[in-house]
C-alpha cells in the first residue's frame, strides 16, 4: 500500500505480479512492487523495492478492481502484463488456470486481450487455456 500510495493512488495501480499476488492468482511472492502509472508520470523516482511501468492507455473500469482500498490491475490485465514482462511462463499458466477456474476471467476475454499483447504473450496464453481443457 505504501509504494502505491507514494506512486499517486488518484492514477497509480498495483500491476504485474504484485497485482496476481493480491488477487490469489500465483503462489510466487514478487521481489519487488510493481505499480503502473501514466506515461506522463514516468520521471517519478522509483523507492527501493518498487518497478514502476508505465503506460499511454488510459485505464477504465474494465481494467482496475479494488482490493482493500488499493487499485489493482484486472485479474486478465495482470495476467497480460506479466506475461509481456517476461514472467517464468509455468506462473502466466498457473495464474490463467485459476482465473478461469474461479471465474475471474474468461477464455475469450484472455485471448482477445492477448491478440493485442504481440505474438509471444499471445501463444502462452493459448498454451495456457489448452492445458485447462485437458485438466
Amino acid at each position: 500500500m505504501v509504494a502505491w500510495l507514494a506512486a499517486g493512488r488518484d492514477k497509480a495501480v498495483v500491476s504485474h505480479e504484485s497485482a496476481l499476488d493480491l488477487l490469489g492468482l500465483s503462489d510466487v511472492v514478487p521481489q519487488v512492487v510493481h505499480i503502473t502509472v501514466p506515461r506522463s508520470r514516468r520521471y517519478r523516482p522509483a523507492p527501493n523495492g518498487v518497478a514502476i511501468h508505465t503506460t499511454t492507455r488510459e485505464l477504465d473500469d474494465r481494467d482496475l478492481v479494488v482490493r482493500d482500498g488499493i487499485r489493482l490491475t484486472s485479474p486478465v490485465s495482470s495476467i497480460l502484463d506479466a506475461a509481456q514482462a517476461g514472467a517464468a511462463p509455468e506462473q502466466v499458466i498457473a495464474s490463467v488456470n485459476q482465473a478461469v477456474e474461479r471465474g475471474m476471467a474468461t477464455a475469450p476475454q484472455l485471448l482477445t486481450a492477448a491478440s493485442k499483447r504481440g505474438s509471444r504473450v499471445e501463444r502462452l496464453i493459448r498454451e495456457a487455456l489448452r492445458r485447462e481443457i485437458v485438466e
